[in-house]
């Protein structure tokens, strides 16, 4: 017996997110990272997490295809590194406007939703949409600039756009015009406008964007691996002179909230050009090949590799999760 329609249509979304990135980048089969990535005993070289922690972390399930379809992830500048267990929940905030707006908006997407599917086959309309992710993290706002005094800075991929200090109070205006809908191919420009709300995008300032999540009230695995993983980023990428501060387009590497497989700590995210590669299970001494073989040339390590973001999925209505 066939399966029906839409467990095939899903069958097929996973399958392209798990097997092959946005530009087709083969998945490397890498066996050698690092002469000692799997030496259990301590270094001097690489920091190495607690045998407890180690005892909770899960080597055994298989990473590639434990990322949920998505195409665009919102990463709010905090400034922090350690969020409310759900980043909705800090009152005022901008997760927790963003919330109330989708939420505004999910109900009448619910009753455009029953219309539509009214007469369609259940199996047809049970299918998950690809999913919009907003996290919080460590990234600080531009401050050498009056005109930009509130409000957070917001990251925005794959559009690779950096939206200049979006108020709290703009939240809505921002998913209507940046979120809900098909991408606007136009939010490279200088400055874009929803109604009376003007906003600021630019072209990402940096060469890549490693994420790693550090959401210790969520878990706190991703709270202890966190620190260790982005002082040895920071270490190898100053020593390679890559660091946002050597130079100005450089790799950037900030804390983010929870991005889903906390038993897969520790848990990156390397953006780059049109690539978003999620890495589960890294340890400090998978810094050094994460970033010469994929930050730098985007290649993919299948050995960590959890999956891609979607970057031709395009639809009218899309599910948003907040992390």
């Amino acid at each position: 017996m066939s399966k029906p329609l839409g467990s095939r249509i899903f069958d097929i979304i996973q399958s392209a997110i798990t097997n092959k990135t946005d530009n087709n980048s083969p998945l490397e089969d890498i066996e050698d990272i690092d002469p000692c990535s799997d030496c259990s005993d301590p270094c001097s070289v690489h920091p190495t997490y607690p045998s407890s922690l180690n005892s909770r972390i899960n080597y055994s399930f298989p990473l590639q295809g434990t990322v949920k379809p998505y195409y665009k992830h919102v990463v709010i500048s905090t400034g922090k590194s350690d969020w409310k267990s759900h980043i909705e929940d800090e009152e005022g905030s901008f997760a927790a406007q963003l919330e109330k707006a989708i939420k505004g908006n999910s109900k009448e997407k619910k009753i455009k939703k029953d219309k539509k599917n009214k007469n369609k086959n259940k199996e047809e309309t049970s299918l998950k949409k690809p999913k919009i992710l907003i996290a919080n993290s460590s990234r600080k706002n531009d401050d050498d600039d009056p005109l930009f005094s509130e409000g957070n800075d917001i990251l925005l991929f794959s559009d690779n756009i950096l939206v200049r200090r979006v108020s709290p109070n703009h939240a809505a205006e921002f998913y209507n015009q940046f979120l809900r809908g098909h991408k606007n191919e136009e939010n490279n420009s200088s400055t874009t406008s929803q109604s009376h709300v003007t906003f600021v995008a630019e072209p990402m300032p940096y060469k890549a964007v490693v994420l790693i999540c550090s959401h210790m009230h969520r878990d706190k695995r991703c709270g202890v691996t966190a620190p260790l993983l982005k002082d040895e980023f920071d270490k190898i990428l100053k020593d390679k002179g890559l660091d946002v501060e050597s130079r100005n387009d450089g790799i950037a590497v900030y804390m983010s909230s929870h991005i889903g497989g906390h038993k897969f700590a520790g848990n990156v995210i390397v953006y780059r050009e049109r690539q978003g590669i999620w890495y589960g299970r890294v340890n400090p001494c998978h810094v050094k090949s994460i970033i010469e073989n994929t930050v730098i040339e985007g290649k993919i390590i299948k050995k960590l590799y959890r999956g891609s973001i979607m970057n031709d999925y395009v639809q009218d209505e899309s599910e948003i999760e907040l992390k």
